[in-house]
């Protein structure tokens, strides 16, 4: 590969930083409208009489169609273009965002009872909300694969780590608006939505204005050796002289037998019923244990901050440790962030309570949010396939689909445990996921070592 500098982008540098920088904008849209979503669940729950079980079920619901539509999302950006498929994304989760408030703010009538709110869920709330977990899943591997093209592969995990920020960061951004939004009154939760949609619209522009795709120069040899890594051999060549395109179940079967992808497959879906189990149900159970919207967001808001602080820690010991000691930095912080999420209901205060969040935000969260960024760019690089950008979506695509599954599964087991069994009980169950996302790094920890020895 032909490089100029020892910077982490290419050549093309002022294209570079401009797609870094404003795609980071663009993508903290996807969160907010999610965490704008997930802070209306305590007046659903109060005002549309929602029970919590049926807040599980639309949560999981969402997290399925989250996690198919990753599976497939890096094969279609691969097929279509990742800057097409990430517009089609914008616009369909701002038009489904609008939707959303209008249909069940003003045109259905408000239920009155649990029996009507399942009604509601089913007739217009659900429906929109998967279909937009489907869209919103278009996103994020073409993001990742759009950044793998304009970062220079040595710099391409430090970077991402730190591009990763974006999504705490929309999570407060929405967290914030919707705050503003419920101190006006709980009957103008839509407007959530309405302020979601413009945010997304206004990344829409910012996006097909200024994100223009590069791609690194890759030198014709070693060109070559990329396509043949997953390709095969010369029997995989077609008669017209012409390289065959794997199937998609060629692809799958290649990617899932590159080492460490299907364990961090298992370890981010074990870590995702722990994060996305803390975004969208914090709100609420801080809401019902202190009877505060303010307290409920100030909560959410204070994890996300330590989302931010922990992989800006964890990116800042990986470059002092040197390249290929991601794996202990996550198994050490996963082991230690056992301890406060297991605290968080045993805590008796308010500050208390605030201060296991946060350190659970600090130690659980960086794994979580980079696996499938970060190692999916390095994986993706290492693996030497379709190409810099393709293959990385991919990888990134299948990891996180896995973790959105986690999200799904994790969403059903709180609605049904914390209606069941109590809330110490759940955060009793997210500190056992987090001992088994540690767990299922081991082997990837034995073949880091065999490979820097």
């Amino acid at each position: 590969m032909s490089v100029e500098s020892r910077t982490p982008f290419s050549a093309r540098d002022r294209t570079s930083w401009v797609t870094v920088f404003v795609t980071f904008i663009n993508f903290s849209a996807f969160h907010a409208v999610r965490e704008g979503y997930a802070a209306s669940k305590s007046v659903m729950a109060s005002s549309m009489k929602y029970p919590t079980v049926l807040l599980g079920v639309i949560d999981a619901a969402f997290c399925i169609a989250y996690a198919i539509g990753l599976f497939f999302s890096g094969l279609i950006g691969k097929k279509y273009g990742v800057k097409k498929v990430i517009m089609v994304s914008f616009a369909s989760t701002a038009s489904l965002s609008l939707a959303f408030g209008v249909l069940n703010g003003y045109v259905f009538t408000t239920p009155t009872t649990s029996t009507q709110a399942w009604e509601t869920a089913l007739v217009s709330h659900l429906p929109i909300w998967v279909l937009s977990g489907f869209v919103q899943s278009l996103a994020y591997p073409n993001f990742i694969a759009l950044l793998s093209d304009v970062i220079e592969p040595s710099f391409c995990g430090i970077v991402i780590s730190i591009w990763a920020i974006v999504s705490p960061v929309g999570d407060i951004i929405g967290l914030e608006a919707a705050k503003k939004v419920l101190q006006s009154g709980d009957e103008h939760w839509p407007y959530i939505m309405f302020l979601a949609a413009a945010f997304m619209m206004f990344n829409f522009s910012l996006f097909v204005i200024f994100v223009v795709p590069v791609k690194v120069n890759i030198d014709s040899s070693e060109e070559e050796g990329v396509q043949q890594a997953l390709l095969g051999n010369e029997n995989d060549v077609e008669s017209s002289g012409t390289r065959r395109s794997p199937t998609l179940k060629e692809l799958m079967w290649n990617v899932w037998n590159i080492p460490g992808v299907i364990d961090f497959a298992l370890s981010v879906m074990c870590l995702k019923v722990v994060v996305t189990s803390v975004l969208f149900w914090l709100p609420y159970y801080m809401d019902k244990r202190f009877d505060s919207h303010g307290s409920s967001i100030l909560s959410t808001q204070v994890f996300d901050v330590s989302l931010i602080v922990g992989m800006i820690l964890t990116a800042a010991v990986h470059r002092a440790m040197g390249q290929n000691r991601w794996v202990p930095i996550f198994m050490t912080s996963l082991f230690i962030g056992i301890i406060p999420i297991a605290l968080v209901p045993l805590a008796t205060t308010l500050h208390w309570t605030v201060v296991c969040i946060f350190f659970s935000g600090a130690f659980i969260g960086p794994s979580s949010a980079l696996f499938a960024s970060v190692m999916g760019a390095e994986i993706g690089k290492r693996a030497q396939t379709f190409g810099t950008g393709n293959i990385v979506g991919v990888i990134s695509g299948f990891i996180d689909s896995s973790g959105a599954v986690g999200s799904g599964l994790g969403q059903l087991l709180v609605g049904f445990v914390a209606s069941s069994a109590g809330w110490t009980i759940v955060f009793e169950m997210l500190a056992a996921f987090t001992a088994l996302g540690a767990l299922c790094l081991i082997r990837v920890r034995k073949l880091e070592n065999e490979r820097n020895d």
